[in-house]
Formats: structure tokens, sequence, C-alpha cells
């Protein structure tokens, strides 16, 4: 059933982004190029994935050259991918592989990699939304999930503010979270974290930052942080759990160390148990400012119910551990969330009862929404 409803959403997406004249093209660049005197070596691909047993081109190009260079091409883990002297890349097992090319301009060294994902088995929606974002979301091959990209989203500009979340479990996403409120550098923050169901058929964690210019008005459900500015964005990591039925814990992502001011991760699935999600643990770290920054959070964290932990290496669950500015933890059973299941089933059965008088009517439009729930859950 599950994998029919994707199927049913690739097609949907599809049309639909074709009738809108949306390109569905990959351009990508190398993740890291070194320029000499007003030269630069530049490698793009039509995707950042190959099928294993499959090829794929890269091609390298020198800016502000009449001539283009020989190449030398490498490729970090040839058990994963190798590459030709064209820069053809085959991939061989699943993994990730960096590809490099180097080569020499008027006596300067230009160098230039391109990391490349290499996969059993391609889908056309992962394909598409691997390269292009669409609503914010964008797919990795590598340990198989989708992903906000915090640097383009349509979100920024809305900000986070707690009626989000007392809205949430109506509109089909039940999460637990926890909030850190601090004052810092002349304004007001928000730390929150987030792990539970998203729709119908994804399960996933979230962690954000959010600032405001700072007043003494107090906290309500309507106090509204912004999404902050560049400089206020924090490297952080972030990795998944979810508990087995035999008790054992599985890696479901790895968000590695980077800078985000919203840093998320949704695997395709469903939860035992939607609230309390027990069954997922969240680990992580994040890199503040400075020491009062760091000591503000650690604090707020421990007002959450987090305990401190002896070291980095024996972090345990609801612990952290403060290393110079970094904060570590492990979050699983903390939850400020408030049960909505009583209240959900109770109001939502005494509504559908008072409406009995026009379901004829309603019905047909009724069938629409739940179509449109069930793609938006896909998509989400």
């Amino acid at each position: 059933m599950k994998k029919t409803a994707t199927k049913i959403t690739a097609i949907f997406l599809v049309l639909m982004f074709l009738f809108a004249g949306f390109s569905a093209s990959v351009y990508a660049t190398a993740d890291g190029e070194s320029e000499g005197e007003g030269h630069a070596l530049v490698l793009t691909s039509e995707s950042l994935s190959v099928t294993k047993g499959k090829k794929i081109q890269i091609t390298a190009k020198v800016t502000n050259v009449e001539a283009q260079p020989h190449i030398l091409w490498a490729s970090s883990d040839t058990s994963v991918a190798t590459v030709d002297e064209n820069g053809v890349v085959k991939g061989i097992g699943a993994g990730k592989a960096v590809i490099s090319a180097t080569t020499q301009v008027d006596g300067e060294k230009l160098y230039g990699e391109f990391a490349i994902n290499v996969v059993t088995s391609s889908n056309f929606l992962k394909d598409l939304l691997e390269g292009q974002q669409i609503l914010s979301y964008q797919y990795s091959y590598v340990d198989d999930y989708y992903y906000t990209n915090d640097k383009e989203a349509w979100q920024y500009n809305f900000g986070f503010g707690k009626i989000y979340d007392i809205a949430s479990p109506y509109l089909l996403l039940e999460y637990d979270y926890i909030r850190v409120f601090f004052t810092y550098g002349g304004k007001d923050w928000m730390l929150q974290m987030w792990k539970g169901q998203y729709g119908m058929v994804f399960y996933g964690g979230e962690i954000g930052i959010y600032n405001r210019p700072h007043v003494d008005d107090g906290m309500s459900e309507w106090t509204f942080f912004n999404c902050p500015a560049e400089e206020d964005w924090l490297n952080m990591e972030m990795t998944l759990w979810h508990e087995e039925l035999d008790g054992t814990w599985t890696r479901e992502f790895t968000r590695e160390y980077d800078k985000y001011w919203w840093c998320t991760g949704f695997k395709n699935g469903h939860l035992r148990q939607e609230e309390p999600a027990d069954e997922l643990r969240l680990e992580g770290r994040i890199t503040f400012k400075d020491a009062e920054m760091t000591a503000l959070v650690a604090d707020g964290l421990k007002e959450c119910g987090f305990k401190a932990a002896d070291s980095k290496d024996s972090i345990g669950l609801d612990e952290i551990y403060v290393d110079g500015n970094d904060i570590s933890f492990v979050w699983q059973n903390i939850n400020e969330a408030e049960s909505t299941m009583f209240i959900k089933v109770n109001f939502g059965a005494l509504y559908a009862l008072s409406l009995m008088p026009i379901w004829p009517v309603i019905m047909p439009f009724v069938g629409w929404f739940a179509v449109a729930v069930l793609l938006v859950s896909v998509i989400l």
C-alpha cells in the first residue's frame, strides 16, 4: 500500500511540474574547487548518484583559458566507484566516493572534487528530489531519507511559534518536542528539537534555532520567533535511531556536521506508537558561539530534564555533555508535548456526529481532502 501511494504521488508530481514548466535537469558543481591566477577547475554532472553497474559522465572545465588542459582523474574508493581518463564514473558497490580532478595551468595546480553516491537501485522521483528542491525537500540515497534544504527553504520566511506545535496533531503531525528559551546578545532565542510521526508514511527528527529582538513580554502560545540571519546559524550534526521489535536499535540516517538553522531528516515508515515517540532516539552535537551561550543552553536543557554525562563517550539516555562550546546529547524520553489523543478521538467523534445531516453533501469533498492529505503526507 505504501509503495502504491508513493508511485501515485510520483506520477502526480511529474504531471504537476511538467504542466508548470518545471525543469527536472540537475546541475551540480564540485564540492570544492581551487583557483589559480584567474582560473578555476569546476566539475559538473547530470546526477549526484549512479546505480551500481551503470555509468555517468562528470565534466571538468577550467575557466578563463583558450584551450582546455589535460585532466587527471581519481576515485577515493575504487570499491565504490571507478573513473576513467575521460571522467566517466562507474558504480561498483553501494556507498559514497569522492571523484577528484587535477590539472595545471600556467604552472598553477588546480584541483576539484565531486562526491558521488552509488546506489543499488534508482527511482525517478528520488532522482528528481536528489538534485532539485521541491517544496523545500530533497532526497539522499545515502541512508535513504528526505530532508529540508534549509539554505533555500520557503519556511524561512515564516519563523516558528508554539501555536504550530499545538495545531500539528490535527494536521497528522504527531511528535515529541523540547524547547530551550534564553536571552543572549540582546536577542531572545529558542532552541527546539522534534522527533516523531510526520503524516501517514514518514517519521523523523529536527533541530531548529530561532531568535528575535529581546522584549520583556514573556512567552505565550502566540509568541513567534524569526528564522535567524546567517550569522546566527550554528554548526550541528544529528543522527536518528529507531528501536526495532526485537529491542535492537537501527541507525536511520545522519545529517553531517555543518552550519544549519534547521536540521531535518525523514524516513519512509510508520511508528508503532505515535505518542510518545519513545522508539526514536535523537543523538546530536551543536556548537554554540561562545562559553556564555553554551552555558545558557546547557542550563536550559537541564531544566527540561537532561542530566550531565560523565564523558562524551558515555552519554546515556536524556543526557548531555559539554565540551568547550559543543553540547553533545542523546534524547529519547523527555517530552514537553501534551498528549492530544483523547481530545482528538472524542472531539473528532462529536464533530462527525454533528455533521450527519449534511454528510451526503460533504462526502465528495471529504474524499478529495483525504486524497490531498495522503499526497501531502507522502511528499513531505
